[in-house]
Parts: C-alpha cells; structure tokens; sequence
C-alpha cells in the first residue's frame, strides 16, 4: 500500500474500516463546525455513500488520506485536496485531526508538510486554497504559521449558533511553500 511519511505522521489511503472513527468525528460538534462540513447528523449509511464516493472520484478531483501517528499507527484524521482543477493547476485543502489527544502536538503541521510536497512536486500543483471561519483561532493560526496568506474575507458567510460568521479564504503558491519550508 502507498503511505507517505513525515516526522510524525503517516499519509495512507482511507480504508474502508475508517469510518467507524470517521462517523464520531463526523458527529462532534465542534469538529464539524471547524471543517465547515455536513451540518446535520451522519449516520452509518451516509458514512458509507461519502467513503464510496470519495473512492470513486480519486483519479478526478479529490486525494483524500488517512493520517496515522509513526508511532504506533493510530488513525487521528484526515487530510485532502479537492476540488482539483488541473488546468489551472490549483486545488482546494481541509484537514481534520478528529483525535482531541493529538490536536496541538504538530499532527496537522507535519500532515501537512507531507502533503503540500506531494501536492507541489507529484501532482505539479501551482496553487493551495482553503476556506476558514473567523471563530476557528487555532486554524488560521497554524495556517498562517504554514505560510497561507489570506486573499479575502466573505462576509457573513457562515449562519451557525445564531450568528453569523466571515470565511477567510487563504492560499499558498507552490514557491511560497518551497521558499518557507526548503530545509524540512
């Protein structure tokens, strides 16, 4: 099986048996408000149908990973560019580090790190995107920390918890990525 490794974490494809962790976090609140994902409760069968969906569109537009620990292969999250558009050589990005035990321990960075080389040198993208909201502090943060700069704000974007909250959109070139991390 094709796994990609970091100093920390393991990229691998999901598997099937993923989705016994992927429905909890699915599930949790907070988590599923930080992603931007489906707002409403996921049961086992949609769990189903987005893992098969995710596995039909694999060669299209979506590289969807597994994150483990080196350590002892514990499975923490997910990782994934979509929204590939391979003419303008740019894609989408979202990461979920679902296990609350790893979150702020580097998971996501060295994820990340791991990626954006896969992403830059094998898949010859130019160009990261991701969407945020302005309450998830802990994201634009390692994000900002990772090089994204922000290319700008959708108002009033996001209605959650009777407010309603702004969309960051940020971005990485793949030279900007190079030039900051060349020695990792």
């Amino acid at each position: 099986m094709i796994s990609y490794e970091g100093k920390k974490t393991r990229l691998r494809p999901v598997r099937k048996s993923d989705i016994e962790k992927s429905i909890v976090w699915r599930n949790t609140p907070d988590i599923r408000e930080n992603v931007l994902g489906y707002r409403f409760p996921v049961t086992e069968t949609m769990e189903d149908q987005w893992y098969e969906a995710a596995l039909a569109d694999q060669t299209r537009s979506t590289a969807m990973f597994a994150i483990e620990t080196l350590d002892n292969d514990t499975l923490i999250g997910f990782i994934h560019l979509n929204r590939i558009d391979w003419i303008a050589r740019r894609s989408h990005f979202g990461i979920t580090i679902g296990e609350k035990e790893f979150q702020g321990k580097g998971m996501g960075t060295d994820s990340m790190q791991i990626l954006f080389k896969y992403a830059f040198d094998c898949l010859n993208l130019k160009k990261i995107c991701l969407e945020v909201a302005d309450f998830n502090k802990n994201a634009i943060k390692l994000y900002q920390k990772f090089g994204f700069v922000v290319e700008g704000i959708l108002k009033e974007h996001l209605y959650l918890e009777n407010s309603y909250h702004d969309f960051i959109l940020m971005r990485m070139f793949d030279s900007e990525f190079r030039e900051k991390h060349h020695n990792e």
